[in-house]
């Protein structure tokens, strides 16, 4: 059955305290292009938030956002990734990070080693959730439809790292929520608020960040979410409609 989550269009802007909280939420990639709406979204929800950055990372996308923490170190390193999340002590943990050009050919399971690392760092220090945003086409999902239509390689290296990242997850005994996209429309086309999460692992759709992120966000704390994996799509952009289940 496809769940259907809303997407609230956030009015106002929340200081959040800049002492660490058992109750925050730590979010991976949050400079890029997707972590950067879940990062102003959380602010506005009223959440202590961290943002796990590199060294070398430009915080552009963050520039303005009042509040948000900022703890410095590699996914791939472990020890990094404990200390932050021993010292921030999250509830959720949001993972929208992604391998960046000079990972793509070193041969290195970027994808596994770092759920890894945050799956293991999670459990220790009792984390409640870990969302992570995958790709459709991951594990055989939606194979016809992207080989015949987009001629798209789901057996590619990168494609089998995503799939033993989900995989490990899934075994941690950590409590979780999978969510893939298949298109990602760039900005400056607006979030439409009807983006929705579909549990039909053969659909495959289009979806800008914010509303992304904005079902990311729904889905923290939710019971309904936990333990599942989901697409997400929006039918706003025709020409590329996925199949629901079970209609609204």
């Amino acid at each position: 059955m496809t769940r259907l989550f809303s997407i609230v269009a956030f009015a106002c802007s929340l200081t959040v305290s800049s002492i660490a909280q058992a109750d925050g939420v730590l979010v991976f990639g949050a400079t890029g292009q997707l972590g950067a709406p879940h990062v102003r979204m959380l602010l506005e929800k009223g959440e202590t938030v961290t943002a796990f950055i590199r060294p070398t990372s430009s915080r552009h996308r963050l520039q303005g956002m009042d509040g948000v923490r900022y703890a410095v170190g590699d996914l791939l390193d472990a020890r990094s990734v404990t200390d932050a999340i021993k010292q921030t002590r999250p509830r959720v943990v949001i993972d929208t990070s992604a391998r960046r050009g000079e990972q793509m050919t070193s041969g290195q399971d970027f994808y596994t080693q770092a759920m890894e690392n945050i799956v293991n760092a999670s459990r220790a220090n009792r984390v409640k959730q870990i969302i992570i945003h995958s790709s459709v086409g991951v594990r055989g999902s939606a194979k016809n439809i992207l080989k015949e239509q987009f001629g798209f390689d789901t057996e590619s290296s990168n494609i089998r790292d995503k799939g033993q990242a989900e995989i490990y997850l899934e075994n941690s005994g950590v409590g979780f929520t999978i969510i893939r996209n298949g298109l990602l429309e760039f900005e400056p086309v607006e979030p439409t608020g009807k983006g929705y999460l579909s549990q039909d692992m053969n659909s495959f759709g289009r979806i800008t960040r914010t509303d992304l992120a904005a079902l990311s966000v729904s889905c923290m704390d939710n019971p309904d979410c936990m333990g599942k994996i989901y697409h997400a799509a929006d039918d706003s952009f025709v020409g590329m409609r996925p199949e629901r289940e079970g209609g609204e």
